[in-house]
């Protein structure tokens, strides 16, 4: 008996995008936690993991804008296409580095932070922006959904890989570790490019509008947020609950250190348990009839910050697990509901821009805590540091609920204003497997 596809994925177009970003947020999963720990490891320092968090998220700040104006402008499969190859050829050139020094200078770490951040936030708002062009609307919540399903899998298989199979290579040859971790995610890199390539080329229909400058572009984009109070109060609640995120991993690297005994493994289990959380309830959240996308956002930010000040009093391993597994329990309800919100009520013309002001709003924000976070755990400590977090995350929640326009919000029910241009002679709907 053949086996079965979930209906989702007999969109075929979605289901390229869905193979190539399984390939590669499986190499992230190798990559993200094993990079984080080399900057502490080959610094000895807590305030590198914190600089290195911050250049990647400044990219975002700079560059963000452009990103955005150019998903609204040309093809997005060739925007995802050219940041996959870029990104794998990036870390081969790391990669070769670490073949002939097992210590490379600090310098490195920073500069490769910096670009592969900076190529991959010309990925995202191309990719969110497309989503809705490769399913019918009313699957665009399922889509969401089983994205966010998959993006926790893949990191999930990969840690459990990291700690059964990744870990002994590390007591072998920490420099082997390090240079397989980074060969891996860049071969998932390319593995993701070929499936971005399969898909239609889609470029947004921009009816009425005259080719202008990028910079009038980004501004336009700008106007009809701000012309929309529902908008402006996520951006906010956006920003601050990353303010207060951003010296999470930092202060997690911290704990580990601390309270755990800083091994490689058992930072793999605290992002297992939070990824094992996600992929519980992710299915569950595409099959519900949510009405208010914004209150389920407000709930879901306050609810991951009193998890966040519990970890303050979590010294047991299995403790501090458990909050790790309760954010991610409750981080789908708030984020793929939100998601297909802006999606479908946001006019394909303008979801690049939109899409790339919440990036450059919400990751802009995050080097000022990143940068913080060593001080912070320095000076005021571990409890007072996951506290200060915890609380600054549940008041980000209460933002929005105290708005109308934001409170009133409903789930679109209609297609957006305007459709996408198919480039290709293969339809951007397949209905067939």
């Amino acid at each position: 008996m053949p086996l079965k596809l979930p209906q989702i994925l007999q969109h075929k177009s979605f289901r390229d995008l869905w193979l190539g970003q399984s390939i590669s947020q499986l190499g992230d999963a190798f990559y993200f936690v094993t990079f984080m720990f080399m900057a502490e490891k080959l610094t000895g320092r807590i305030e590198m993991v914190g600089l290195v968090g911050a250049l990647e998220a400044i990219p975002y700040l700079l560059f963000s804008a452009y990103a955005g104006v150019l998903a609204d402008r040309i093809d997005r499969r060739r925007i995802m296409w050219l940041s996959d190859v870029a990104s794998g050829i990036a870390l081969i050139l790391f990669g070769s580095v670490l073949l002939f020094d097992a210590s490379p200078p600090a310098v490195l770490l920073l500069v490769m932070s910096f670009v592969t951040s900076t190529i991959r936030c010309f990925f995202l708002p191309a990719k969110s922006a497309a989503i809705p062009n490769l399913v019918p609307t009313a699957k665009v919540l399922e889509a969401n959904a089983f994205s966010m399903t998959t993006q926790s899998l893949m990191p999930l298989i990969g840690l459990a890989l990291s700690a059964s199979v990744m870990a002994p290579l590390f007591a072998y040859s920490p420099r082997w570790f390090f240079l397989t971790c980074v060969v891996l995610n860049a071969l998932s890199f390319f593995g993701s490019a070929l499936y971005i390539g399969r898909l239609p080329g889609i470029v947004p229909e921009r009816k009425g509008e005259d080719e202008v400058h990028p910079l009038e572009d980004f501004k336009l984009g700008w106007k009809y947020m701000t012309g929309r109070r529902d908008l402006l109060v996520l951006t906010g609640m956006l920003v601050v609950f990353r303010l207060f995120l951003s010296p999470f991993f930092v202060v997690h690297v911290a704990a580990n250190k601390a309270w755990f005994g800083g091994k490689p493994s058992s930072l793999a289990w605290f992002e297992f348990s939070f990824f094992t959380g996600m992929i519980l309830v992710s299915p569950f959240v595409g099959k519900m009839n949510i009405k208010r996308p914004t209150l389920t956002f407000a709930y879901g930010l306050g609810a991951v910050g009193l998890f966040v000040a519990f970890m303050a009093y979590s010294e047991l391993f299995w403790l501090y697990v458990l909050w790790n597994f309760a954010c991610g329990l409750v981080l789908p309800i708030a984020d793929i509901p939100i998601n297909a919100y802006m999606q479908m009520s946001v006019p394909d013309s303008y979801r690049g821009r939109v899409n790339s002001v919440f990036s450059m709003l919400g990751m802009g924000i995050m080097p000022i805590g990143m940068v913080m976070a060593g001080y912070l755990v320095d000076h005021f400590g571990l409890v007072a540091t996951f506290l200060f977090m915890g609380i600054g995350m549940f008041l980000a929640g209460l933002i929005g609920p105290m708005n109308s326009a934001f409170r009133e919000a409903r789930m679109p029910e209609s297609e957006p204003p305007s459709e996408p241009k198919v480039i290709q002679m293969e339809p951007a709907f397949e209905q067939t497997a």
